[in-house]
């Protein structure tokens, strides 16, 4: 699966998928001038953003269906203003018309900055 040719907005934020497989998808940012807000930290709608990549891809990635974000829920938890990000997602919940997944973002130490779950229509044929 190569999320960043599915996307234009994913490439245009600057997202990078470097895995997928066995289920699981790490998508990483090199935070630039352009995700900052006037604080000078990461934006909250770059934290948004990227939960909802992430986690929307390791949907499609198990189920190789699209889908569509119904809630997004985010929880910001420490600021950051330079370096590497890592967003990785697990799927909670798998039914036949929707999914409940959950999502980490953390930063170049390792320390979580945002915490994510979604709920998503699986939009099957039919």
């Amino acid at each position: 699966m190569n999320l960043a040719n599915e996307s234009h907005f994913f490439n245009h934020v600057g997202f990078e998928m470097i895995e997928a497989e066995d289920g699981a998808v790490t998508i990483v940012l090199d935070i630039d001038d352009k995700h900052m807000n006037r604080n000078d930290t990461l934006h909250g709608g770059v934290h948004a953003t990227m939960l909802d990549n992430v986690l929307g891809a390791v949907l499609h990635h198990r189920t190789e269906l699209p889908s569509t974000t119904v809630s997004l829920n985010v929880n910001y938890l420490a600021p950051v203003k330079k370096g590497r990000l890592t967003a990785r997602a697990t799927i909670l919940q798998l039914g036949y018309k929707s999914a409940t997944v959950e999502g980490v973002i953390a930063d170049a130490e390792g320390t979580a900055i945002a915490k994510g779950t979604g709920t998503f229509k699986i939009l099957r044929k039919g």
